[in-house]
């Protein structure tokens, strides 16, 4: 059935006129006449039309996105391919997406964060790796009224309209429940957080809480669990050997849980030493994680559809911003166990 705006009018007991201005936002309506109107859409089950509303747009809606570069890693390079999907689908719509992009460290995201605030956007994707630059830029970005996205990490003490990623506790909960099917009481697993140099993401301690959570509502013994923070900078032979001394002083060790995208540098090493027997657990579908995955040295990778994020997070911000949809604060992908039958099947890989 086409529900027009005469029929809504007419069971919400007003005039079309001011159906009209309360679906448009157009002049002051009473508020008794603004819930008849939308309790009358919300039976007749009304769907504006998309195209008009386009039509009677006085200006273009401006979405600027701000992302970490692909070129130093290679993960951002899904969700930004889900961003160009998004706006390749919303060609026929007035709506201009910007893609800016910073370096992984504190200053050129501030940098970045000052470009999008010059661009008079109406609303803001982007990927808080640094939460104190962040609380800055949220600042200036509530200070004009401007809507903002998370995706991938979530920082939910900033109040995005909404997050669009995985559920990183679960995930790490996800990679516990693979270990406790094969540990044995002598046995040990070892959490290898492998980054740079002052580098602390919330989303990698959620997934180290998640997996530390698990052992212990599970009743399985802590004890049997290390971590270690490898630090990768100039000189790599440093975080080898910390980690090589680690598997001398630890033969027991049978699982080794990678919580972010670099499982690949521990089998590596695994591979270079010829040392066999350890189940690598990892994240994320980069090209050397399944080359490591198709050549037994990594069992396990937990993969988050990092395309559909981008994806998501415009179609999400262009429903709020154009359909003037109510918009849920978060929304979690799906949480994708991968292992080598079944990698070449996986529609999110990265290469």
């Amino acid at each position: 059935m086409n529900v027009r705006i005469i029929d809504i009018a007419k069971k919400a007991g007003v005039s079309a006129g001011t159906v009209d201005r309360i679906i448009h936002q157009r002049g002051k309506c009473s508020d008794k006449a603004i819930v008849k109107v939308n309790q009358a859409i919300e039976e007749l089950g009304y769907e504006p039309d998309m195209m008009a509303r386009n039509l009677a747009l006085k200006k273009v809606l401006n979405i600027v996105c701000l992302m970490p570069n692909p070129d130093e890693t290679e993960y951002w390079s899904r969700p930004i391919a889900g961003i160009e999907q998004a706006i390749s689908e919303l060609t026929s719509f007035k709506v201009k997406v910007d893609i800016i992009l910073f370096s992984t460290r504190a200053s050129s995201f501030s940098e970045a964060c000052d470009r999008v605030l010059n661009l008079q956007a109406d609303g803001v994707i982007y990927v808080p790796l640094f939460f104190e630059e962040s609380k800055v830029f949220v600042q200036k970005l509530n200070q004009k009224n401007i809507p903002f996205v998370h995706v991938n990490i979530y920082q939910k003490e900033l109040n995005p309209l909404c997050f669009i990623g995985q559920d990183a506790l679960q995930a790490g909960r996800l990679a516990a429940s693979i270990c406790k099917l094969g540990i044995k009481d002598i046995e040990r697993i070892l959490i290898a957080y492998i980054s740079k140099p002052k580098q602390e993401y919330s989303h990698i301690e959620l997934r180290i809480k998640g997996f530390l959570e698990f052992f212990s509502e599970n009743r399985l013994p802590m004890e049997q669990i290390s971590q270690l923070h490898l630090k990768v900078g100039e000189n790599d032979n440093e975080y080898e050997t910390v980690f090589r001394d680690y598997l001398t002083a630890s033969p027991n060790t049978r699982f080794i849980y990678v919580p972010n995208s670099r499982a690949y540098r521990i089998a590596n090493i695994l591979k270079k030493y010829k040392i066999n027997g350890i189940t690598i657990i990892g994240f994320d579908t980069l090209e050397q994680n399944i080359e490591f995955l198709n050549k037994g040295y990594i069992q396990f990778l937990i993969a988050q559809q990092s395309k559909n994020q981008g994806y998501q997070a415009v179609m999400t911000l262009f429903n709020a911003l154009f359909r003037k949809m109510e918009i849920k604060n978060e929304h979690y992908l799906a949480i994708d166990i991968l292992n080598k039958e079944n990698i070449d099947f996986y529609s999110g890989r990265m290469v």
